[in-house]
């Protein structure tokens, strides 16, 4: 993510459910899966339908509010939103339109025709249980910060990371779509590269709020220009 070296960090043993190993970089603090052996989208889509993230389900419903009860809090309805990597049902845009939002749902495998936003950007983009998926995190950040009117709250759920002694037990991980693991340290150099404010009002739960220095992504390329004083490195493991 930050074009720095990673080192190892994590070597699973003979019986570990693991897909890989784990390395991790000491300047944004990233823990990444070996690239080798992260999914292709066809194996992500057939894993995520085993999943069962029904919208009756009060204990799913109740874990969705974890995100958007401080959401609600930071940006009181009425708002315009995005609910960005929304599944194959759009649970979280059901609740927060429910609270007043009018909100678009899109998802890059179940909805791909991806909504505009409008003039003036979203007022907020809501991503849950997304960023541990991404392949590549800084670019797709970047492109979601763009879209984000002035003032504008990307909203995510992401679990953090337990301390090393605590990672071999960790269910998180087991997930082989899960390719990388963001903690405070990663979500604090996330919101200063992409010239944010940040709010970490609990546990997994992050509030990053563009600033005027928020980067945009340029026309020619459609890749993110780096923000000024945070050169592009030439690592290849982070």
């Amino acid at each position: 993510m930050c074009g720095q070296h990673s080192r190892p960090f994590y070597h699973r043993g003979a019986r570990d459910p693991a897909p890989g190993d784990y390395r991790r970089c000491h300047h944004c603090g990233l823990i990444a899966l070996e690239r080798s052996t992260w999914p292709t989208r066809d194996v992500e889509r057939a894993y995520y339908q085993t999943h069962e993230n029904r919208p009756d389900d009060p204990g799913y419903r109740a874990h969705l509010e974890r995100l958007s009860d401080p959401l609600t809090r930071a940006l009181p309805p009425p708002a315009t939103g995005l609910d960005w990597g929304c599944g194959p049902q759009p649970v979280l845009a059901d609740l927060l339109r429910a609270r007043g939002y009018t909100l678009d749902a899109w998802d890059p495998a179940f909805a791909p025709q991806r909504p505009q936003p409008p003039s003036g950007g979203w007022d907020f983009i809501s991503c849950t249980e997304v960023l541990e998926h991404l392949h590549h995190p800084l670019q797709t950040l970047t492109a979601m910060v763009a879209a984000l009117g002035p003032g504008g709250i990307l909203a995510m759920m992401t679990e953090w990371p337990p301390p090393a002694a605590g990672f071999r037990r960790w269910h998180y991980r087991r997930d082989p779509t899960h390719v990388a693991f963001y903690g405070p340290h990663t979500l604090h150099w996330i919101a200063a590269r992409l010239g944010c404010t940040l709010e970490l009002p609990a546990a997994d739960i992050a509030l990053f709020r563009r600033t005027a220095t928020a980067p945009v992504r340029t026309a020619d390329s459609g890749r993110p220009r780096p923000a000024r004083g945070h050169p592009a490195g030439s690592g290849h493991a982070c």
